[in-house]
């Protein structure tokens, strides 16, 4: 296709710059090469960055330094010391210490949920995900296959840039509400690396490591990864998380620019915590009788023993496994500067990734009564003799009792097995030019981006019935006669209904953009930019249809009504293009404080997980979003301070009404449409009075509203519309809050950091029937550098033990549903204690 010409056009282009470059090849100057010494050594530490003295490499519209006080837009920078001393361990925990980001890390290490300035869109749909410049996947938010499956943080990153809103549209895709980039460490002329051992109260066992030193002929290299396994906080029997990953940088830097390869590969484990229940109390929560809400969880070991039978053989699925996740990467970047102020710069990559998620979802509650009587009538006439149905264990036999776990309660849970491997070459490539004209100077970039990727989506589910207790176990409804035997099985170990839900689909996706920007440096004090990207993509493949079987066990009835793929294939070729452009102005009135306003119109476009079910959608199109931003910019060596007003219009918000229709036994998704408009403000500060003391903050308020947006629900057999109009949209605080003092002592060698961290009420639904409390939670650290290369960190979060809500768990609720006193959420985990040992060398 088109891609295919613009692939190896890009190609051409990067191996004609690195041609160039080789050809043109001189060691760096010494100040170079003492400045990426500097920038990778693990013993530095980044006084600059405390300072807002940060050279920016993201989001630039230009080709020049920039520091991050002089930025045009909303910036936060994250070093890698901040990620030491706040033990962040996943990308939602580092998305947290950024302000206008609520991002939720309940979930565990991978499939948390995030969202960017109120806009509405889950998982990672808003933000985009760079490593080193280019994007870890294409599109960060495919369902089911979240960008978070694929990053793990260790000791090989060296820094964190994220932009918020702004130019991150003009350079990057799906990027309205941001673009986020890890910069992994680079070599150093002298050996250098740290080893780093870590424990804690929940098993956890985790060795990292970072090497870094020179290869030969001005070539260096860096070198690290890490192995973790542990328990979770929430215990699930099974290690909870078992796996890492290794990464080789090798890069040099010439007088006129610089060449890197690298290799990464990740290969994890992790357990998906899912909701639990608990107690509504007023405006408070408590948890359910016999469950510990901080520490427990309803996986089991017995989860193992699930297996779903379907038309083409039993689904290889280990539950005791979660979520497997793997993904090799592979890099090559280049920049040359050919004199007279131009410049080329070009990146491709290949990854080949993998996940299995394999997980148990609790859908609601029932009692043994109501559970009995609902299948008692099929159970009776089903199996000759029976007179009564029952719950048992299913491992065993033995009755469930009354009253049993302290609640009696049974839960009824959907058992995902969804496996979704996606392979993608990436490339793009970027020509600046910097000329000076009678009024200013123009920092001008044109750039070409690029990526080819092939998807498959595979879902085979289950419906089954347990307890309600930590580590639940497997119950069965077995069918009696009379006296009291067995003859016959409602369900089979465990489950209720083999391939409660299927999907099958194959098919890939060729994306192409170009953009131009233009950074115009009227006199020392003002500078305007610009920026324009137009963007197309064609997504292609088949979805399977699906039918109904009955696999024929004549002792359950667990099988009679599976569903499964008929072997016709609907196939699906749209394409979708549309363009973003960005117009910014900064007034930097002295050289370390300014003013900056920016207006950006930008769009979303679809992806390919709108088509991973059996029923394609229909109305699916490009989502258009308007955004405007102003802040104030100061710095001081003893403190700075970031603040930013923005607004945002995201039209043709789409909203999916996925269910089943009982009839045909067809998955329906009713495309929605509507509009969410919000308001809120940044804050980004640091003060540092005394040499000893310091304390850094972020706040967020937000006012996000729905427009124009009617939600349709079927009632009697006619739809029946509900106008959503400024309701909050759901998991949208208004409020965030974090303050983090920081005390240092003897000469900065003992350092103790404290951590309060507020998050306001939110929705779990968009009908804003189900409110879910604010909370507040403390955690705090302290490190001590025992030697100048030893240094020991211990960490404790949530201190207080609070019961705080991630988010709900099951389906939105929709107008008409009940909101009982016992709910399904998913709390962020209890208290957890964490040590560390760092070696440097």
């Amino acid at each position: 296709m088109k891609f295919t010409t613009s692939l190896r056009a890009t190609a051409a282009l990067f191996a004609l710059a690195c041609s160039i470059h080789t050809a043109q090849a001189q060691q760096a100057a010494d100040a170079d090469t003492a400045a990426d010494q500097a920038s990778s050594d693990p013993m530095a530490r980044d006084t600059d960055a405390a300072q807002g003295e940060e050279v920016l490499v993201t989001g630039r519209l230009g080709n020049s330094i920039q520091r991050k006080v002089d930025a045009s837009y909303s910036i936060t920078t994250i070093s890698d010391n901040d990620i030491r001393e706040r033990a962040i361990g996943n990308l939602a925990e580092a998305m947290q210490q950024i302000p206008g980001v609520w991002a939720d890390s309940s979930a565990g290490v991978t499939a948390n949920n995030i969202r960017v300035r109120g806009i509405p869109r889950g998982g990672y749909e808003s933000l985009a995900v760079y490593e080193d410049g280019l994007p870890i996947q294409h599109d960060p938010g495919i369902n089911w296959i979240n960008v978070d499956q694929f990053l793990r943080i260790d000791e090989t990153y060296a820094n964190i840039e994220a932009v918020r809103g702004g130019p991150s549209s003009i350079f990057a895709s799906n990027a309205p509400g941001g673009l986020v980039n890890f910069i992994p460490r680079k070599g150093t002329p002298e050996l250098s690396g740290l080893v780093k051992f870590t424990t804690s109260d929940y098993g956890q066992l985790r060795g990292d490591v970072w090497l870094g030193g020179p290869i030969a002929d001005g070539w260096v290299f860096s070198a690290g990864g890490f192995y973790n396994k542990d328990d979770g906080v929430r215990d699930p029997g099974p290690t909870a998380n078992k796996g890492g990953q290794g990464r080789v940088l090798v890069s040099k830097d010439f007088t006129n620019g610089s060449l890197s390869f690298g290799v990464k590969y990740m290969e994890d484990n992790n357990f998906f915590f899912d909701a639990i229940p608990l107690v509504r109390d007023g405006d408070k929560l408590r948890p359910l009788a016999g469950f510990n809400g901080h520490d427990d969880t309803l996986t089991g070991f017995e989860d193992g023993l699930v297996k779903i039978k379907t038309p083409r053989g039993v689904r290889p699925a280990d539950f005791n496994l979660f979520n497997q996740s793997s993904d090799l990467q592979v890099t090559l970047k280049g920049d040359v500067e050919f004199g007279g102020g131009t410049t080329l710069r070009g990146g491709l990559r290949y990854r080949d990734s993998n996940t299995n998620r394999n997980a148990r979802g609790l859908n609601n509650l029932t009692t043994q009564a109501a559970q009995l009587s609902s299948v008692r009538t099929n159970a009776l006439r089903a199996f000759p003799g029976a007179t009564d149905v029952r719950l048992v264990y299913a491992t065993d036999g033995t009755p469930f009792p009354a009253g049993a776990n302290g609640n009696g309660l049974v839960g009824v849970n959907t058992f995902q097995s969804i496996q979704n491997p996606i392979e993608e070459m990436i490339g793009m490539v970027e020509l600046g030019h910097v000329f000076e004209t009678g009024i200013g100077r123009h920092d001008v970039k044109l750039g070409f981006y690029g990526t080819t990727a092939d998807w498959s989506h595979d879902r085979n589910d289950g419906v089954g019935i347990t307890e309600v207790a930590p580590n639940a176990r497997l119950l069965d409804i077995v069918a009696v006669n009379g006296a009291g035997t067995v003859v016959g099985r409602v369900t089979d170990m465990g489950i209720s209904r083999y391939e409660s839900r299927f999907a099958h689909s194959v098919g890939g996706y060729e994306d192409i953009a170009a953009y131009i920007s233009d950074e115009w440096q009227i006199n020392e004090q003002l500078r305007v930019d610009a920026g324009f990207r137009w963007e197309k993509i064609w997504l292609y493949g088949v979805s399977e249809a699906v039918r109904s079987y009955n696999l024929g066990d004549p002792t359950t009835l667990a099988d009679d009504n599976v569903l499964g793929g008929s072997g016709v294939f609907n196939q699906f070729k749209p394409s979708f293009d549309d363009h973003a452009y960005t117009v910014g102005v900064n007034w930097q009135f002295v050289p370390n404080a300014g003013l900056f306003a920016r207006y950006t119109n930008t769009y979303r476009l679809p992806m390919i997980g709108q088509y991973r079910d059996n029923v394609l959608p229909t109305g699916v199109r490009s989502q258009s979003i308007e955004q405007a931003e102003g802040g104030i910019k100061f710095q001081q060596p003893w403190g700075n301070l970031f603040a930013t007003v923005f607004y945002n219009n995201f039209k043709d918000v789409q909203f999916t009404n996925t269910y089943i229709d009982p009839a045909s036994l067809l998955i329906v998704q009713e495309i929605n449409y509507g509009d969410v408009r919000t308001i809120g403000v940044e804050l980004e500060a640091n003060l540092r009075p005394v040499k000893w003391f310091e304390v850094s903050a972020t706040a967020t308020y937000q006012d996000p509203k729905f427009k124009n947006y009617t939600y349709n629900t079927i009632v009697n057999g006619a739809p029946v519309a509900t106008s959503f109009d400024d309701n909050r949209p759901s998991s949208m605080p208004k409020v965030l809050a974090s303050v983090r003092p920081r005390l240092n002592l003897f000469n900065g060698r003992v350092r103790v950091l404290g951590e309060w961290r507020y998050e306001g009420d939110k929705y779990n639904d968009d009908a804003n029937l189900v409110k879910l409390p604010p909370f507040s939670v403390f955690n705090a650290s302290a490190e001590a550098d025992i030697t100048p290369n030893i240094t020991v960190q211990v960490k404790g979060t949530n201190l207080s033990n609070t019961l705080g809500l991630g988010q709900g768990g099951g389906q939105q609720a929709v107008p008409g549903q009940a909101d009982g006193p016992v709910i399904l959420a998913r709390p962020i985990f209890g208290r957890a204690v964490q040590g560390s040992v760092l070696f440097r060398f």
